[in-house]
């Protein structure tokens, strides 16, 4: 097989697992949204950086805290405290102030991981190119603002279609609604008041975190059958003889769970509803929509201003086992080193665009200068593999139905709005908000052989003297393979080292790092229906 540049690899590769995402057989259907923006490079994060999702807002007292605030102010010894293990262990006393302190400190970080979160997912990807460059790039529309802004936006400078439901139809909808929505109330930290926040309910956490588990039921089954079509490894080709039953009836499984523990058909009874009935009067429902945007309101405390809460699911998802196994060996080249794919009427092209290996100045996710490897190497001699997860964002904030919906107009009467389209349904789409992103792609143990090739070697050398100096980051593609990045924490935004280990052949990177985002293609919006005469 000729020798090949990183870039062309990295081609290949992005063809296999937009492959594994998208594509599907009688047992898992295919994707119905199969466009994805990926970072370039990945996003590196740890575990510890969604402890929202599973603590709260309630903070708690953590044992190194404690420990470092008595030794800053001095607290004297002998007294017995609870260790972490809740046996009773020899401690320096914490008094009453400095207990609420150290909870207060928590609180604080947790809703700082949950503003940082939110910006992070808060976007409107650019579908604009027709050769679908975003296959390889994340592209933001930043023109028009984030999506939260947008959706803001739609909702204050609409009009619905003006009609009155009967008062045992208005009483349902209510009814329904209490079942998706969960109000709580949490302490703002700024001004001491009691606020109401709204978040998914139990169904629809359950609905999510078991939708969930059949995408990686889905997700291990495809990849599995890829690897055995390619017929390059007689290994995979005999794990999918031996295996499929057992893969599949996974599968049905999750499916069958989701249907019985997760609410899937009680949860999209009530959507298509809801959906329903928004075609005979929307004025209630709309207001209930603002409603529920004011109430996923939050406010940042470095910065001041507002982000709306957005969350994962399941909140355990960092640290649990089940994810899906990826593979790209050396005899998948030939097969994804052009592949095509479909994406809502235009092209995916695996063939262009993707960076090869580089080393980058301000690392992943961020960094502003990059020296690419220009070498060549054997393409028999090239693996990659690790762990994936597709997550799915909840963001009970936003109606997406709403955004679909033939049941409202922006108000021609007003002048800044009356133009205004969301998306013209295009080819590709174009407008304010033609996509939004609905699922997070994590992996994680990434581990890169190039074999015995010196230059890449003698590359990773390079890189390795300038991490020691205070240099970036190496990636391949959307693949942070190790180096300086940015990180968001419970303080602040950081640039840090991150872990990885070099070997005479390749690299082992056992994080956790973002690589992309799954986006919904919004249809033709707004898209009134001709028949309605009546608007308010």
């Amino acid at each position: 097989m000729p020798d090949i540049t990183p870039s062309v690899l990295a081609n290949a590769i992005m063809g296999k697992l937009y492959d594994v995402l998208t594509n599907g057989d009688a047992t898992v259907p295919k994707s119905a949204d199969n466009f994805f923006s990926w970072a370039t490079p990945g996003i590196p994060v740890d575990p510890d950086d969604f402890q929202f999702l599973q603590q709260g807002f309630t903070g708690v007292v953590k044992p190194a805290a404690a420990q470092t605030l008595l030794q800053t102010v001095g607290a004297g010894e002998g007294s017995q405290s609870s260790g972490a293990d809740g046996n009773s262990t020899p401690q320096p006393a914490l008094t009453d102030a400095q207990l609420a302190q150290l909870r207060a400190q928590d609180t604080a970080g947790l809703y700082q991981q949950a503003e940082f979160f939110a910006r992070l997912v808060d976007f409107v990807p650019d579908v604009s190119r027709i050769n679908n460059e975003h296959f390889t790039t994340l592209s933001v529309m930043n023109n028009d603002g984030t999506l939260s802004e947008i959706y803001e936006r739609v909702l204050k400078f609409s009009q619905v279609m003006e009609t009155q439901l009967p008062d045992d139809v208005k009483q349902k909808i209510a009814r329904f609604r209490s079942l998706l929505v969960a109000t709580t109330e949490k302490t703002d930290l700024i001004t001491g008041d009691k606020v109401p926040v709204t978040g998914p309910s139990p169904l629809v956490q359950a609905y999510n975190d078991k939708m969930a588990a059949y995408d990686n039921a889905a997700l291990e089954y495809n990849s599995r059958r890829i690897d055995a079509l390619a017929a390059d490894d007689p290994r995979a080709v005999s794990y999918w003889a031996i295996n499929a039953s057992v893969l599949r009836n996974k599968v049905k499984a999750a499916m069958a769970d989701w249907i019985t523990n997760g609410y899937k058909e009680q949860y999209e009874q009530i959507a298509a509803y809801i959906a329903q009935v928004e075609g005979r009067d929307l004025t209630l429902l709309k207001q209930a929509y603002l409603d529920d945007l004011q109430k996923a309101r939050l406010t940042g405390l470095a910065s001041g201003s507002d982000f709306y809460y957005t969350a994962l699911t399941p909140a355990s998802f960092a640290t649990s086992a089940g994810w899906s196994q990826f593979y790209f060996r050396s005899g998948n080249f030939a097969s994804y080193s052009n592949a095509t794919f479909k994406a809502s009427g235009w092209e995916a092209r695996a063939s262009g665009g993707f960076l090869g290996i580089f080393g980058a100045s301000g690392g992943g996710g961020g960094s502003s200068s990059r020296s690419e490897y220009t070498g060549r190497f054997n393409s028999d001699h090239c693996s990659m593999s690790f762990e994936i997860a597709q997550i799915p964002l909840v963001t009970p904030w936003l109606k997406r139905s709403y955004l679909a919906s033939k049941t409202w107009r922006f108000d021609p009467g007003n002048p800044d709005v009356k133009n205004d389209v969301l998306c013209d349904g295009g080819s590709p789409p174009q407008g304010l908000l033609p996509a939004y992103p609905t699922s997070i792609i994590f992996i994680r143990n990434l581990s890169l052989d190039f074999g015995n090739n010196s230059g890449f070697s003698h590359y990773l050398d390079e890189q390795r003297s300038s991490h020691a100096g205070g240099g970036g980051s190496v990636s391949i593609g959307p693949f942070f393979l190790g180096g300086s990045a940015s990180h968001w924490s419970k303080e602040r935004n950081t640039q840090r080292d991150w872990g990885y280990s070099y070997t005479n052949q390749g690299l082992k990177v056992p994080g956790l790092q973002i690589v992309g985002f799954k986006c919904h293609i919004l249809p033709k919006s707004p898209n009134p229906s001709p028949d309605i005469r009546a608007w308010v």
